[in-house]
């Protein structure tokens, strides 16, 4: 396996109420996928020969314009996963990111001008939900003692934005279905809500973004939930451990997707897989202020949760790529679960035939059209 290593030293500098942030400018890749733009904290790379404290000093220097100095370790995380700009797929890209914390000495807030940055600010802790941000800065604020970010907030991953675009216009399809389909005089007191041909309230636009796992759902997902401004659920909360998935859907209905079409509010209950059971608070599942909710996971679009579905979406890749984006994501001692998962899978899929009642098929496996 070629694992390709990045060190990145960052800076939680917090005056005033506000954190000093930066916008990475994002990146397009040879296959024509996109890296969206997202806010993050100032930092970077630690060049040959310097110490991570170096590092995070000239990265702040270098997309602020400020010269700080450094006052702790406030974290340290790593993640890794397949490296997007292998064609093959092969390459492993490993990343470890220290976070310290900071206080400007001198300076005046400038922007980078030749890097990989195109804007800087002080953002007010209250207004991080609003931006869109990369999610080293939910791990800083937490570290920090704050509350973290919405998912809504956050975002990661090369996204496709053709299929994104198509997935778009089939739930503006789907809610414009629902508006003619809506009854033309007020339901009389104590009936039932119209719920049009999928159960689902004309006001609620279900989309399922369903296949197998290491296939991208998630960043499909999380793309089009923060374009249409809408909640998203993932299926890994609601799978009762490694050999759940079976009993999954029938779980999403009854906990989220039949509340939603009796016009109620909907909550479940989340799988705590460091417990390896049911948490004890519910989940309550936000109002769609758009009218959409989406739905990503292995098995999001199956039996009953596919029933409720408006807009249904497939997402595939090649069976041994799919494997190594988990085994480079998740590590080699997990590679028993998810053979184990990908069995469930064959049966499940199979059974429902959900891969054919999908309004759309996104292949994400290189060159795939």
């Amino acid at each position: 396996m070629d694992v390709r290593t990045r060190v990145g030293c960052y800076a939680w500098i917090e005056r005033d109420g506000a954190v000093l942030l930066s916008r990475w400018r994002g990146m397009s890749l040879p296959d024509g996928r996109v890296a969206r733009p997202g806010w993050t904290l100032v930092g970077g790379g630690i060049e040959p020969g310097e110490t991570p404290e170096q590092a995070a000093v000239r990265e702040v220097r270098e997309e602020s314009g400020y010269a700080v100095r450094l006052t702790g370790v406030l974290t340290t995380d790593a993640w890794s996963g397949v490296d997007d700009r292998d064609p093959a797929g092969r390459a492993v890209w490993q990343a470890v990111r220290i976070v310290f914390t900071a206080e400007v000495e001198s300076g005046e807030l400038a922007v980078e001008s030749d890097g990989s940055s195109d804007d800087a600010r002080w953002v007010p802790l209250e207004e991080l939900a609003t931006l869109p941000c990369l999610s080293l800065v939910d791990t800083a604020w937490r570290a920090a003692g704050g509350p973290g970010l919405p998912e809504a907030a956050l975002g990661f991953g090369p996204v496709d934005e053709a299929a994104v675009a198509r997935m778009r216009s089939l739930v503006e399809q789907a809610r414009e279905a629902r508006v003619r389909r809506a009854p033309s005089r007020p339901a009389q007191a104590g009936s039932e809500p119209d719920g049009g041909l999928d159960g689902t309230p004309p006001g609620v636009t279900v989309v399922a973004v369903d296949g197998p796992s290491g296939s991208g759902k998630t960043v499909l997902a999380r793309a089009l939930a923060r374009d249409l401004g809408a909640p998203l659920l993932h299926m890994d909360d609601l799978y009762p451990g490694w050999d759940g998935l079976a009993a999954s859907p029938a779980l999403l209905a009854e906990q989220v997707l039949e509340p939603l079409a009796r016009g109620e509010r909907a909550a479940y209950r989340r799988w705590d897989w460091h417990a390896g059971d049911w948490a004890t608070d519910p989940v309550e599942v936000p109002e769609p202020p758009g009218g959409v909710l989406v739905v990503e996971g292995c098995g999001s679009s199956v039996g009953p949760a596919g029933e409720h579905a408006a807009v249904r979406v497939w997402v595939d890749a090649e069976p041994a790529l799919r494997m190594r984006r988990g085994v480079a994501r998740d590590g080699e001692a997990y590679r028993p679960h998810w053979e184990r998962w990908a069995a469930q899978e064959v049966r499940l899929f199979a059974a429902d035939g959900t891969r054919g009642r999908a309004d759309l098929v996104i292949d994400t496996s290189p060159g795939a059209g």
